[in-house]
Parts: C-alpha cells; sequence; structure tokens
C-alpha cells in the first residue's frame, strides 16, 4: 500500500507548477539560516538538498513529501500493532492511512505539513510504544523526535503539551521520578536551540508573525469551520472510525495516556488554529480505531472490517480529484477547482508573471536598467522571479513579506519595478510609479497575482532605512 501511495504521487507530482510556498522555501534554501520568520529551519535545509541534487526541479521537489506519504502508511500499520491490532487492524489502519484525503492532500505538495504530519506520527508510536513495554529507554527517541518536530514546524508544541498531559493524567507519570523523561526535554531542547537563539537575535520574529497572522485571519476560522472542515480532512467514511479510535484508547487502561495526547491538540487547535494542523492525529486515531473494529467484528459483522475498507477507497476515489493534481493543468484552470481549493490556483501562472516582468525591465534604458530593483507584494512573486527570471536576464528579486524583508536590497533610490504592490500604497513611498499594466496568466484564472499591478517608480520619499522599517509584513 505504500508504494502504490509513492507510485501515485510519482505519476502526478509533475502535473502543475511550483505552488507559492515552495518557491519561498526554495528561496530560503538558497538564504541557508537556523530560523525563518514562518517556520524553523528542516523543510528548507531539504530544499537545498533538492536543489543540490535535482536543481529547481517540480518533480524532484515534490519527491520528498511523497517519499513521506509512504512512510505514514507503514507507521500507522505499526501502530495498529503496537496498539495490539491483529492481521485485519493492520491492514485496515494501513488502507485508512493510504487513503487519507489530509495525507494524499498534503503530500503532492513541498511543504512543512508533510514533515510536521512524519514528525508527529513517528512521535505518537514511540509513545504507543512506551506505554505498552515501560521502556523508559523510549523517552530518548521520543526526545529526537519531538526536537527535530520543533525545528520542522511550531504546531508541534500542541502535541508535546498533549503528551505531557497524558503522562500527569495517568500512572505514567511516575517515569517522571526517573530521569529518562528529563533527558528527553534536555534532548530536544538542545535540537531546537539553535533555532531560539536565531529568534533571540533576530527579535521573536515567529512570535510576533505568530500574533499578527492570528489576528488577520481571526474572522476566517471558528470552531464550527474547524469541525466541518475535518469532515473533508478526514472523510465521512472515516470519522466514525476516528471517533472510534478516540474512545477507545480514552476509556480505559493504560491507552487513556494516548487518547489524552491526542485530544489535547485537538482542543487547542480546535480554538486556536487552523483545520488541517490536527491532519497528523489523523492515521494515529485512524489506526485505533482500526483496533477498535476488530475488537468489535471478532464474534460478530466480521464483513464490517473488509466493508469499511472498501468504503475508504471508494470515498478517496471520489475525493481524488479535489485532493491529487489529476486533471491537465489547462482544464483545472478551467474547472471548478481552484475555487474549491486553492492550492490548486497557487500553481498557476509564474511564468507568465517572470515573462511580464522581463518585458518591463527589458524596456528600461540600459543605464536605468543596471541599477533597477524587482520589488514584489509577496513571496510567491519573489521566488517565482528568483527561480525562473535567471533565464530571462531578470535580476534577483526583493520583497518586504516574511523572512524576505532580512533579505533587503541595497537601496530603492533607483528605478523600482513594483510587482503586485497596490499603488495607492506605493504612493506613500515614491515620488512617480508609472502604470505598467497587471498581471494575468494565460488561463485567465482568478488567482492571488491576476489583476494585480506592475508599475515602475523612481524617487522615494524618505531614508530607505526608513521605508524598509515601513514596509515590514510578518502577517
Amino acid at each position: 500500500m505504500a508504494l502504490g501511495v509513492l507510485a501515485l504521487h510519482l505519476a502526478t507530482n509533475a502535473q502543475y507548477d511550483f505552488h507559492r510556498d515552495s518557491l519561498y522555501y526554495m528561496d530560503s534554501a538558497r538564504h541557508p539560516a537556523w530560523g525563518y520568520v514562518d517556520y524553523p529551519p528542516v523543510t528548507p535545509t531539504i530544499a537545498r538538498l533538492s536543489l543540490w541534487l535535482f536543481g529547481p526541479s517540480v518533480w524532484g521537489l515534490r519527491l520528498w513529501p511523497s517519499l513521506v506519504g509512504a512512510i505514514l502508511v507503514v507507521l500507522s500499520a505499526v501502530i495498529a500493532r503496537e496498539l495490539g491490532g491483529g492481521r485485519g487492524a493492520v491492514i485496515l489502519a494501513g488502507v485508512a492511512a493510504a487513503t487519507s484525503l489530509v495525507l494524499l492532500g498534503a503530500n503532492w505538495l513541498f511543504q512543512t505539513v508533510s514533515f510536521d504530519q512524519l514528525a508527529w506520527v513517528a512521535a505518537l508510536l514511540i509513545f504507543v510504544r512506551l506505554v505498552r513495554t515501560h521502556d523508559r529507554r523510549l523517552w530518548i527517541p521520543l526526545g529526537v523526535v519531538l526536537g527535530a518536530g520543533l525545528e520542522t514546524k511550531y504546531t508541534i508544541v500542541a502535541l508535546i503539551l498533549g503528551l505531557i498531559a497524558g503522562v500527569l493524567l495517568t500512572p505514567l507519570r511516575s517515569d517522571l521520578l526517573t530521569p529518562w523523561p528529563w533527558f528527553a526535554a534536555a534532548l530536544a531542547l538542545a535540537i531546537f536551540a539553535p533555532n531560539l537563539v536565531w529568534q533571540v537575535q533576530n527579535g521573536w520574529p515567529s512570535v510576533e508573525y505568530t500574533f499578527n497572522h492570528k489576528s488577520s485571519q481571526s474572522g476566517d476560522f471558528s470552531p464550527l469551520t474547524f469541525l466541518a472542515d475535518q469532515l473533508a480532512l478526514i472523510g465521512p467514511v472515516a470519522i466514525p472510525i476516528w471517533v472510534a479510535g478516540l474512545y477507545w484508547l480514552l476509556r480505559t487502561g493504560e491507552r487513556r495516556a494516548l487518547g489524552i495526547a491526542a485530544a489535547v491538540p485537538f482542543v487547542i487547535y480546535l480554538f486556536a488554529g487552523k483545520s488541517y494542523y490536527v491532519g497528523p492525529l489523523h492515521p494515529f486515531l485512524l489506526a485505533a480505531g482500526a483496533c477498535w473494529l476488530e475488537q468489535w467484528t471478532a464474534r460478530r459483522r466480521a464483513w464490517l472490517l473488509p466493508a469499511a475498507e472498501i468504503g475508504l477507497m471508494v470515498q478517496a476515489l471520489v475525493f481524488m480529484p479535489l485532493v491529487l493534481p489529476l486533471l491537465p493543468e489547462s482544464v483545472m484552470a478551467q474547472s471548478p477547482l481552484p475555487g474549491i481549493r486553492k492550492d490548486f490556483a497557487d500553481t498557476v501562472g509564474w511564468h507568465d508573471l517572470v515573462k511580464q516582468v522581463a518585458g518591463d525591465y527589458d524596456a528600461l534604458p540600459p543605464a536605468e536598467r543596471a541599477g533597477a530593483i524587482i520589488l514584489t507584494d509577496n513571496y510567491g512573486e519573489a521566488g517565482a522571479i528568483d527561480t525562473y527570471g535567471g533565464a530571462a536576464g531578470l535580476p534577483h528579486a526583493y520583497s518586504y513579506e516574511l523572512t524576505y524583508w532580512y533579505w533587503k536590497p541595497p537601496s530603492l533610490s533607483g528605478d523600482v519595478i513594483a510587482v503586485g504592490i497596490d499603488r495607492t500604497y506605493l504612493a506613500t513611498f515614491f515620488d512617480t510609479c508609472i502604470d505598467e499594466g497587471t498581471i494575468s496568466n494565460e488561463y485567465g484564472l482568478d488567482n492571488e497575482e491576476n489583476g494585480k499591478p506592475i508599475s515602475v517608480c523612481h524617487g522615494l520619499k524618505m531614508s530607505f532605512d526608513a521605508a524598509w522599517s515601513r514596509m515590514k509584513a510578518f502577517q
């Protein structure tokens, strides 16, 4: 099943262009550091390895999340075995992971999400084995995985809080009287320390970003929306298995620590996060649900196990066009899919944008072109120009968004080609801005870039440092 998932991803990965986030990660890879405004360094490091091996290849970059998707199938089946499941539960857990809408949907894109899922599921597997065997030495690999998880995506903090609650509220708290959990905590902190040092040196930008982002997105999220989104992320067929798994873990015995560890992050993100943040819990709870279903059908309704497997596979087939890049790009762009899932829209139009910017750059007089700066409104536009612009003769692009703000241009005193920036906003910084048209794409797809202006500006009204400080966008 894992090989089947891998083959499916490898067959479809190169269907569309880079996602805007992937362009950002590749630019981050070109600026190696121990931290970035909105994520830790693991994902850019993997992007750097990918650029070294494959260059800026869509298929090559997406190979890494594809491998993660296959590994998650194996880990989910192993979790079912660790929970005491027999052959039926192991197979159902593997099917559940292989057909998981949230895993399939995440693991064709190169983002922090895939590697975060791997860290969560690996940590939960170790915790399951720790609870089952009482082998306190397992705290050490758990600490290593959690430390690596903190260097991957900060959302794993919720899982750490869940694990702490699971220990404190169950007899597992007796482990706290031994050195093993404390060694594990020290290891996790040591692994995370370089990023903490970077945060201190740069004024805690990730904390600033988190509060700004939460404030700017507050109207878009609610507990009801979060729960409704789980219907699409887990799938209607899988939800009863998911709920049964959580109930089975929380009900009695040593497994209660596992149920608490899963319930706490779900509740945290129900009120303070995005719906996909709890995606890594889904394969774990579906594995638990598979064990419950196997026990419940041991002497009656034995047909439910294969029926559940068939139902999960049918569900995946029905929803597959929404989670994987199956349609040709031209067909997808003219379909309702980009409006249903923004990730599809975020892969369209990068070559068109670079071509338009190159035309405006080439139109500048040679003397002005030599010192011209390309300034973009967001990381997708800057990343596209840095990835594809070299072949068109374009210089490096700059932006004031997120970590790009730290990679500031030498000055803004010459010609500035402003890409995607509102002209009213530009007027607060420059004496003159000439309209050079608007961004478009060959399909006329109304995505985040389509219809935004391109301008050429002159005459900075204030000092460069004052302007750059005011432009800073950490949200």
